[in-house]
């Protein structure tokens, strides 16, 4: 069991690879637009590593009208300099290779409307990473240490109050590292077959992964994070409300209160 040290959130990272549950067990915990968050003592919040990346994909489909060209590169450089620490003292590329890094993204095709963008997520991560390998690491820490501050904040007593946040992508070693190096940090994989993967992801797309993408990184490094992880569950033949209780279970038998 693992004494959970005050002063610093939780932070629970959920991998496996597409289909394994992670964020549909993550929504169970922390239902969208819930106000009550808590569960076996510990109030919840839920974020993930490509959050940037689908704000990138957003600038890019949704951005219309005048000046679009000037209006995506400008919202697509604040993403950028959030994504690399939101200082000029942090890790920021210098302005020429953060600017062709902003131009880089802006070119990239991206997929229709209806059709979840996962070239581009991936075609952006990879050019993220490009600059820092452990641009988007970095980023989900920091920002699961700022909710922590803020959601103390708003309790009647912050001593008492046990916070937890869920980053429920993980699929690169070096994200599950700099969790695992948090105070509270754990990381949980979601084991399952490839029979139950594709039928899962049939249900939630209407087809199976595509080859390509199943051979990308992001993909391919599972097996590297089973090895470090708290723990490996394996989930077939469960629901997702039974995948999510024994997450829950999971973590309240690691964790000595």
């Amino acid at each position: 069991m693992t004494k959970i040290i005050e002063g610093s959130p939780i932070i629970l990272g959920l991998a496996g690879k597409a289909g394994a549950g992670k964020t549909s067990v993550a929504e169970q915990i922390v239902p969208k637009g819930a106000l009550e968050t808590t569960k076996n003592g510990i109030k919840w919040d839920h974020i993930f590593f490509a959050l940037p990346l689908y704000e990138l994909a957003s600038i890019r489909k949704n951005t219309k009208g005048e000046r679009e060209t000037s209006r995506k590169l400008y919202a697509i450089h604040n993403v950028l300099y959030e994504i690399y620490g939101s200082s000029p003292l942090g890790n920021i590329p210098d302005y020429d290779a953060f600017i062709r890094l902003v131009q880089e993204i802006n070119a990239l095709a991206i997929e229709p409307d209806g059709v979840k963008p996962r070239r581009f997520l991936q075609s952006a991560g990879d050019i993220c990473r490009s600059f820092d390998p452990e641009c988007f690491a970095k980023w989900g820490v920091a920002k699961s240490k700022k909710i922590y501050r803020e959601m103390l904040r708003g309790l009647e007593d912050p001593s008492e109050a046990t916070i937890g946040v869920i980053i429920s992508d993980v699929r690169y070693p070096n994200e599950a590292q700099n969790i695992l190096d948090q105070p509270n940090g754990f990381v949980i994989c979601f084991d399952a077959s490839d029979e139950t993967l594709n039928a899962r992801l049939m249900k939630r797309d209407g087809k199976p992964m595509s080859a390509e993408a199943a051979e990308h990184s992001s993909e391919k490094q599972m097996d590297i994070i089973k090895e470090m992880a708290s723990g490996v569950l394996n989930t077939d033949g469960l629901d997702i409300e039974q995948q999510t209780q024994i997450t829950l279970d999971f973590i309240n038998n690691l964790i000595n209160y």
